[in-house]
């Protein structure tokens, strides 16, 4: 049995129109008239405009209201017609097709998914999980047909860029959106876990994007870090996991940091130490060096938690319980001061 599988847009229901995939091209064949027959009996007749890059004609379908976007359907190979169905839902028995002769096969393109479907189709009426991954980084998005538009409100830093998924555009209406829009990128969306670079393309692998919105629950990423990837031309799992090694080496020093704070919680207001009294305390994860850093830091603003007195000598002025309480009121009445709203920054994008 042949078939071909299809993830429909908002465009493609309001529009009746899909694009010609590798896959519909493999299974629709040389015809430019093809009869089809819906999940409950409609009679289509498929049009294929290969010039235009669309199948038109399944606008009868869409007028049900059955269908959402995000939503699959299969194309199936029955004889001379084309059956359509839903995938994963139910619907009502259609009448059995006429048997015709079959026809000769003709490769299809293979197909490369190695992320879960809920990853790369989340449920019907979301946005695309690409640009809910893009959002949580930062950027605004923008709708616009079959692309979509992002901003990055960065002031003098600031850029844009414009995105299609693969499958759904092509590279050549991708670079000219992008001349259209006057973007700074055009982003072009595929599955694979390591995309090949396409000059004058920032590939990027949707499940990558995805990892690399998760990784921003545990450390704030953002336009600036997007900026970077994007500057290499590529986003794809080694991409990712150098951010993650960049990331875990900040988390190891906010960790090291909360070390010499935490050592420091049994010494009374006005004690008076060694640098070397505190290093038994701290351990052995983290260096000598690394505890005279913290406690710099500690000593100045907004701490002002230490007095230094000598080389390798300090005071400590207050608890850390009273250190830490007093921080958090001063973050409350400074963010008590803060607009109602903050005016974005001028500049491009």
């Amino acid at each position: 049995m042949k078939e071909a599988r299809y993830t429909l847009t908002s465009h493609c229901i309001e529009s009746g129109r899909l694009v010609l995939t590798p896959s519909l091209g493999a299974l629709l064949g040389d015809s430019e008239r093809v009869p089809a027959v819906g999940p409950n009996g409609e009679e289509l007749e498929l049009t294929v405009d290969r010039a235009a890059g669309e199948v038109r004609g399944l606008a009868p379908l869409f007028l049900s209201g059955e269908f959402a976007p995000n939503d699959q359907i299969r194309f199936v190979r029955e004889g001379d017609r084309i059956a359509i169905e839903p995938v994963g839902k139910r619907v009502r028995r259609r009448p059995s097709l006429p048997k015709s002769k079959p026809q000769a096969k003709k490769p299809s393109a293979p197909a490369v998914t190695p992320y879960p479907k809920e990853v790369l189709y989340p449920q019907a009426g979301k946005r695309p999980a690409f640009v809910e991954a893009l959002s949580a980084l930062g950027l605004e998005a923008f709708p616009e047909g079959r692309f979509w538009r992002f901003r990055a409100r960065m002031g003098r830093k600031g850029f844009s860029l414009v995105a299609a998924r693969e499958g759904q555009a092509s590279v050549e209406e991708l670079v000219a959106a992008r001349a259209e829009r006057d973007a700074d990128f055009a982003l072009w969306i595929v599955v694979e876990e390591r995309p090949k670079p396409i000059p004058g393309l920032v590939v990027a692998g949707e499940g990558a994007l995805r990892l690399l919105a998760e990784l921003h629950q545990s450390f704030p990423l953002g336009a600036m870090e997007l900026l970077r990837l994007f500057s290499g031309g590529r986003i794809g799992l080694d991409e990712v996991e150098r951010q993650r090694r960049e990331v875990a080496g900040l988390l190891g020093e906010r960790a090291q940091f909360s070390a010499v704070l935490l050592a420091l919680a049994p010494f009374r207001k006005d004690q008076v130490f060694l640098l070397e009294d505190l290093l038994p305390e701290v351990g052995e994860t983290v260096s000598a060096d690394g505890v005279r850093r913290a406690l710099e830091v500690l000593a100045g603003p907004p701490f002002f938690a230490l007095e230094a007195l000598g080389p390798g000598e300090y005071r400590l002025r207050e608890t850390v319980a009273a250190l830490l309480e007093g921080l958090a009121a001063y973050a409350t009445q400074l963010k008590r001061r803060l607009p109602a709203s903050v005016p974005a920054a001028g500049g491009r994008g």
